[in-house]
């Protein structure tokens, strides 16, 4: 089972994965409704992920000013982002991925229920 949510990568996965659903009849692609992070671990990731880079940005905005010795600000500005991924993407460990994982089967079980889900919890 391949789980995919709406992002648009995702748009032309059934078209380019034909031929090997034809092939691996037992090979499926299942669809999450529209924007349901509660159902998605990798959304929690990328919350914290997120919030790690900009606090990174916040730190080091003095950076976004300074062209430095590159040949142009953007470049500068793309340079002091790798750096805050860079830096960021250590929270990005197994803990955190067994707490999401674990978070989103909380909802998924209300969700089997016909409960109601709250946004953001």
């Amino acid at each position: 089972v391949i789980v995919l949510d709406n992002a648009p990568a995702h748009n032309q996965t059934e078209t380019r994965l034909e031929e090997e659903l034809g092939v691996h009849s037992d090979l499926v692609l299942l669809r999450m409704g529209p924007y349901s992070p509660m159902l998605d671990p990798i959304e929690g990731c990328f919350s914290v992920f997120k919030t790690k880079v900009k606090t990174f940005l916040a730190a080091h905005r003095q950076r976004m000013f300074d062209q430095g010795v590159f040949l142009s600000l953007t470049e500068a500005r793309m340079m002091l982002l790798e750096d805050a991924a860079n830096s960021s993407i250590r929270c990005i460990n197994r803990h955190l991925v067994t707490s999401m994982a674990l978070h989103c089967q909380r909802a998924m079980a209300g969700a089997l229920k016909m409960e109601d889900m709250q946004y953001g919890t």
